[in-house]
C-alpha cells in the first residue's frame, strides 16, 4: 500500500494551454483580418493613416497576447513547482498529514511561504467516505482534525520511537491548531479511490495493534529474598530429631 501521494499537478498545464488557447486564436484572427486589409488597401492607394491604424492594431494585439501567455506561464509554473513541494499526504504510523500550500509574501527579502497543514490522528477517526460514482476525485474524513496555518519552516514533524507523531516546534503539540470534525480532499490527488484504500488499510492495521499493558515495575525486578540466619556452629544447623515435645 502507499503511504505518501503527491499532488497531482497537471490541471495547471491544462489551465495554461486552455489560456493559450482562448488567447491566441481570438487575436491571431483579427492580426490576420488587419494583414490582409493593409495588403488590400494598400494596392488600392488607401490613405496612409489607415494602414497605420491597422498596424498598430496588429501590435497591440501581439503585445496583450505576449503579456497575457508570458503573465499565464509565470503563474502556472510558479503553482505547479509550489504544489509538487508543499502539497501532498503523508500516512504516519498513528494518523496522517495533509499538507496544502496557501500562499506566499515577502518579509522585506526574505520570501516566505505559507502551508495549511492537517494532522489526522488514526485514533480519533470515525469514518472515511467516498462517492466514487458521483465525486471520483474527492474524499471525505470524518472525525478530530487538527488544522495548522503557519510558514513551512514551523511545520517540520518526526515519529518518536513509541510511533507517535510529534512537531519539530513541540508547542504545535499543544495549541496552534483550529478543532475540526471534518475534512474535504477534492481534487488535488486525481481519483482517490488508492487514496480511501491506502488510508483504510493503514487505519485498519492502527486499531489492530494490541493495547499495551501499563508498566508495572514488578514484571521487570525481581524481589530479594532474604537470608535465613545462620550460626558458626554446625551441630546447631544440623537437622534436629528430637522427639520430646513434654
Amino acid at each position: 500500500m502507499d503511504y505518501f501521494f503527491h499532488a497531482d499537478t497537471t490541471k495547471y498545464r491544462r489551465r495554461f494551454r486552455a489560456i493559450v488557447i482562448t488567447t491566441a486564436v481570438p487575436l491571431s484572427g483579427i492580426c490576420v483580418f488587419c494583414a490582409v486589409n493593409i495588403l488590400l488597401n494598400f494596392s488600392a492607394g488607401a490613405s496612409r493613416e489607415l494602414i497605420l491604424l491597422l498596424a498598430a492594431v496588429i501590435a497591440g494585439c501581439v503585445f496583450a497576447g505576449c503579456c497575457a501567455v508570458f503573465t499565464a506561464a509565470y503563474f502556472c509554473y510558479m503553482f505547479d513547482r509550489r504544489h509538487s513541494r508543499f502539497t501532498y499526504l503523508d500516512i504516519l504510523p498513528d494518523g496522517f498529514v495533509f499538507s496544502l500550500y496557501a500562499g506566499e509574501f515577502r518579509d522585506y527579502s526574505e520570501k516566505v511561504i505559507m502551508r495549511r497543514l492537517y494532522f489526522v490522528p488514526f485514533s480519533g477517526v470515525s469514518e472515511i467516505v467516498r462517492d466514487g460514482k458521483n465525486s471520483p476525485f474527492s474524499l471525505t474524513v470524518r472525525g478530530e482534525i487538527r488544522c495548522y496555518l503557519c510558514e513551512t519552516d514551523r511545520l517540520g514533524y518526526h515519529v518518536s520511537e513509541d510511533d507517535h507523531t510529534h512537531f519539530d516546534s513541540p508547542e504545535l503539540d499543544e495549541h496552534g491548531f483550529l478543532l475540526m470534525d471534518s475534512l474535504t480532499i477534492d481534487g488535488w490527488f486525481g481519483r482517490t479511490k488508492r487514496l480511501e484504500a491506502s488510508l483504510k488499510y493503514y487505519l485498519g492495521q492502527y486499531r489492530s495493534i494490541p493495547e499495551k499493558k501499563p508498566f508495572n515495575i514488578a514484571d521487570y525486578i525481581t524481589v530479594k529474598r532474604k537470608k535465613r540466619p545462620t550460626t558458626s556452629n554446625p551441630l546447631l544447623e544440623a537437622p534436629s530429631y528430637d522427639r520430646n515435645w513434654k
